[in-house]
C-alpha cells in the first residue's frame, strides 16, 4: 500500500513541476528552481517505490 501511495505522489510531483515550467501553461506560477525541487523530489520517490522490496 505504501509503495503505491508513494509512487503515485512521485508521479504527481514530476506532473506538477513539469507544468511549472512550461511558460505557456498558466497552470501554476512559481519560481523556476521550486519546480526543479518538485521533479527531482518526484524522480527519488518514484526511485525509492520501485526498489523497495517490501
Amino acid at each position: 500500500m505504501s509503495k503505491t501511495v508513494l509512487m503515485i505522489v512521485g508521479v504527481l510531483l514530476v506532473l506538477m513541476g513539469i507544468a511549472a515550467l512550461i511558460p505557456s501553461w498558466e497552470l501554476a506560477s512559481e519560481p523556476a528552481w521550486h519546480a526543479w525541487v518538485k521533479i527531482v523530489l518526484g524522480l527519488v520517490s518514484v526511485y525509492v517505490s520501485m526498489t523497495d522490496k517490501k
